[in-house]
């Protein structure tokens, strides 16, 4: 097996509601090494009046990170990114460079709140497009409005990309339901997976159970797909400077 990429990670330390010192980031820096993850793509959250985490805040914590995992022997390559919640002027943010894309890519982790209309969060993604960049939805299993088939279709026609948890994989199929989200990765209706780890114990790594489960249960073409073509796109202009 080559190694995993995780792009949605909330590790740099003290910056959001992730890892709270250097110390439990470098423990989830050694977990991921053990779960054989190669790449990790940081996500600190800007969320205006919550978490307005920017961009120099970020580059600065990457490359002390980066250093200490050196230090301490741990073999995982860092990227710069962050989780950015939709507001009207995002993209101009983003344009500034206030703002982080996923590792100098123009796709963008967006997220919103769980229960916005579904007009909202279509017109919001329809905004960050019309800017030239490629959307990510985060977690796109949390959206009320999405449980609509119709509006699921909707928006992948629409050119948006989906990123489901992989924390989602591993619950069990209980005994009068099927879990609908491996179905949604064994259809192919998923682009990419990740982590959305905060730390050692707040929402911990699972990615390599999850990579055992799809290893056995998903098809090989939308199986790299998933967890290594489409994060290729993202990644190759930070591997080519």
């Amino acid at each position: 097996m080559t190694g995993l990429c995780d792009i949605h990670c909330h590790i740099l330390p003290g910056v959001d509601d992730g890892a709270g010192t250097m110390e439990e980031a470098l423990s989830v820096m050694r977990e991921a090494a053990r779960q054989q993850i190669k790449e990790i793509i940081v996500t600190p959250h800007f969320h205006p009046g919550r978490y307005k985490v920017y961009a120099d805040q970020v580059y600065d914590s990457v490359v002390e990170l980066r250093r200490q995992c050196r230090i301490q022997g741990i073999d995982v390559m860092l990227y710069p990114g962050q989780e950015c919640y939709y507001y009207t002027e995002l993209a101009d943010a983003l344009d500034r460079r206030e703002i982080l894309t996923l590792a100098g890519s123009r796709y963008v982790l967006t997220e919103f709140d769980p229960d916005c209309p579904y007009s909202y969060l279509r017109s919001g993604l329809r905004d960050l497009q019309s800017h030239g960049y490629f959307p990510i939805l985060a977690h796109f299993e949390r959206y009320s409005c999405l449980r609509e088939q119709e509006h699921l279709l909707q928006i992948r026609e629409q050119g948006i990309l989906l990123q489901m948890n992989f924390d989602m994989l591993l619950q069990k199929d209980s005994l009068f339901r099927k879990n609908p989200w491996r179905q949604m990765v064994k259809d192919g209706l998923v682009d990419y997976l990740g982590s959305d780890c905060h730390g050692m114990e707040f929402r911990p790594l699972h990615v390599y159970d999850a990579y055992r489960w799809i290893l056995e249960h998903v098809d090989e073409e939308i199986r790299d797909r998933i967890l290594y073509d489409n994060i290729n796109k993202i990644i190759k202009r930070a591997k080519d400077r």
